[in-house]
């Protein structure tokens, strides 16, 4: 895989999110996936494995953005097997708070899949939109 198709891959996974589709998610993720959001948030642990993803990650988005993220895409950089993205959001969560946040995202691929994927954000704006 070069490096084109693997920035394609981890932006497809990142444009699924606005709608997540289990069988694209399924297409693209390694068996043994692991997901982490980089914030320390109480209750969010890192999801590991592609079954627990594709189980949890479609549900919870949905009810937390019943209207998408509305991610616009910025920088996408990819060197070996990495690949950078740095993103932000401008949605409404679904508590109908106001939620715009900015994301850098990290992807390890595993040779066509998705072997890892970390998530860094504003975590005080995570928690201001959601634990407050």
């Amino acid at each position: 895989m070069n490096l084109q198709e693997q920035k394609d891959r981890a932006l497809t996974f990142l444009k699924n999110l606005e709608k997540p589709d289990s069988k694209t998610l399924e297409s693209l993720l390694a068996d043994g996936v692991e997901f982490e959001m980089m914030g320390r948030l109480p209750g969010v642990a890192p999801i590991r494995g592609k079954d627990t993803l594709l189980k949890g990650l479609p549900v919870t988005l949905k009810q937390m953005f019943p209207n998408g993220l509305n991610l616009k895409f910025h920088t996408v950089i990819a060197e070996g097997n990495h690949v950078a993205i740095q993103a932000e959001s401008d949605t409404t969560a679904g508590n109908g708070k106001k939620y715009a946040n900015r994301y850098h995202f990290y992807f390890r691929f595993d040779g066509d899949k998705i072997g890892q994927i970390r998530e860094y954000n504003d975590t005080n704006h995570v928690r201001e939109v959601f634990m407050s």
